[in-house]
């Protein structure tokens, strides 16, 4: 048998702890050699405490090596090449020195393998964080090959799918995910992973409904293509995120802006009406007014005359009744302006809707009256309250008093009428019908729309009918019209009313005495 080869190390450093080691894990099978010496000026190198530990001899003075019996091989790992050539000039004939280029060489091999066992550990580790992330994500997280068949998944998808990674791989997508044995060919909904293996870039959607198990009602979709260095697919990664919380918020919070520019176009309608009633609540009471102060001026004049018989004193009796209901008649206008120039804020509650017409036209009536425009109400009797802002819908029913007002120029009839509508669900009719020049046939669609008018600049910016629009949906209402261009206009809102009560449905179910529903 032959005798294995016995080697010298100098230099007891890092690079001698890896030779050694690359010597304990048969890295040189074929070598059939033995490090019986390892020397350096530091013994607590880490090379030397390990040769320490497997009984190899260590050494402060590489000429200790002269002395070791039948020595075939010294390798210098210091990289000095001052050390090889004193070893050289003084060693025992038959010992071999490696040259310094491949002493070298063997240093490059170690830093190598220091590098190699560095990137190792580094993988190890990212590998470490992201099985961590992968298995620790509450979304969906599903790796698969470009045919759509699944190499992986996430704790969160296995839980949810109630299945094991074993039964999952191999499968496709839309059969794991869905339960679905097609892909995904929703109207409207474009699937993110097959668009991301057509373009090769990251694909995004959000899928409202059709969701899998544990999905709320959106789901945000992406697909992430890993590719090889020529740019091949390899694999798509697909995350699907449960948002359906973040869009309910969004949603509500647009809702409330949305009420909210609804309130402030309200209230700049009510200025605007507010405006209107004003200048002819001037004129109806400066009528008033120039009668108490004649009155008044002949109280005086009577007064001054000294003349105070019996007579006298009823003159004046009757003079006070005149201005006491005049002046009561301008002190009600102002109050009701005053009324009507404050801002709700928005409450909801229970309400009659006669009643409100019934306010609303004694705040119209002096303009309707100085119009000659006739009035006539067909209010039905006890319907049912509904629940909303009466403020608002009080703006309603002004907006649309004026419009009728202003396609009367020349006079008119103004008609409120109230109904119940019995169908299910219940609902209170409210119109508002004129007989003044109606609305052209080309015109109608577009009535509701924001700032479309037929009228002059001086009469209004077209918000009026829009702000109807808005109210009445706000209400959970419906509202449209029937004209006729030269024949007038007949505005119909309808209300829900609230189920539960016998008042509010209206109407008993003779054979059971009980809420028709």
């Amino acid at each position: 048998m032959e005798k294995p080869m016995k080697i010298a190390i100098i230099g007891g450093g890092k690079r001698c702890r890896a030779f050694l080691e690359m010597f304990d894990s048969r890295r040189f099978p074929k070598l059939g050699a033995e490090i019986v010496a390892v020397a350096d000026p530091d013994l607590e190198a880490s090379g030397m405490r390990l040769a320490r530990e497997k009984n190899i001899l260590v050494t402060t003075h590489y000429e200790d090596f002269y002395e070791i019996k039948d020595l075939d091989l010294v390798i210098e790992l210091t990289g000095k090449a001052d050390l090889l050539e004193d070893f050289q000039r003084r060693k025992p004939a038959g010992v071999r020195v490696l040259e310094s280029a491949i002493s070298r060489i063997f240093a490059d091999l170690l830093s190598l393998r220091e590098e190699i066992q560095f990137a190792k550990c580094q993988i190890n580790l990212v590998e470490g964080i992201m099985d961590s992330l992968f298995m620790g994500l509450r979304d969906w997280v599903l790796v698969m090959q470009p045919d759509m068949k699944l190499l992986d998944a996430n704790e969160a998808f296995l839980a949810a799918v109630g299945m094991s990674k074993d039964d999952v791989v191999g499968k496709f997508c839309h059969e794991a995910a869905y339960g679905s044995p097609t892909r995904c060919s929703r109207e409207g909904f474009c699937c993110p992973v097959a668009r991301c293996i057509e373009t090769g870039d990251v694909a995004h959607a959000i899928q409202e409904g059709g969701g899998g198990p544990g999905l709320g009602r959106y789901q945000e979709i992406t697909a992430v293509p890993l590719k090889t260095a020529g740019g091949r697919i390899e694999l798509v990664v697909e995350i699907i995120r449960d948002i359906t919380d973040e869009m309910e918020t969004k949603v509500e919070q647009k809702v409330s802006a949305l009420k909210e520019d609804l309130m402030r176009l309200v209230y700049e309608e009510k200025m605007i009406s507010l405006g209107k009633m004003a200048a002819s609540a001037v004129h109806e009471i400066n009528n008033p007014l120039t009668g108490i102060n004649a009155l008044a001026r002949l109280v005086r004049r009577e007064l001054e005359s000294g003349q105070t018989d019996a007579a006298a004193r009823e003159r004046f009796i009757y003079y006070l009744g005149l201005i006491d209901s005049e002046s009561a008649r301008c002190s009600g206008i102002v109050r009701d302006l005053l009324h009507f120039s404050r801002q709700s804020k928005g409450i909801r509650s229970k309400f009659q809707v006669n009643e409100l017409i019934e306010r609303v036209l004694d705040f119209v009536r002096f303009r309707l009256d100085s119009q000659q425009i006739r009035v006539k109400t067909e209010l039905a009797p006890e319907l049912p309250a509904i629940t909303g802002d009466p403020s608002q819908i009080e703006q309603c029913l002004l907006n649309l008093i004026f419009n009728a007002a202003d396609a009367m120029d020349e006079g008119g009839e103004l008609v409120l009428r109230t109904s119940r509508v019995r169908h299910q669900p219940p609902m209170i009719r409210v119109e508002v019908i004129d007989n003044g020049t109606g609305i052209p046939k080309e015109t109608v669609p577009f009535i509701f729309e924001p700032f479309f008018s037929t009228k002059c600049h001086d009469k209004g910016v077209g918000l009026g009918l829009s702000v109807v629009y808005g109210i009445v949906k706000e209400h959970g209402g419906t509202v449209y019209v029937k004209t006729k261009e030269g024949a007038g206009s007949r505005f119909i809102l309808k209300f829900p009313v609230e189920r539960g009560s016998r008042e509010e449905c209206g109407y008993v179910r003779n054979d059971t005495n009980s809420c028709c529903r």
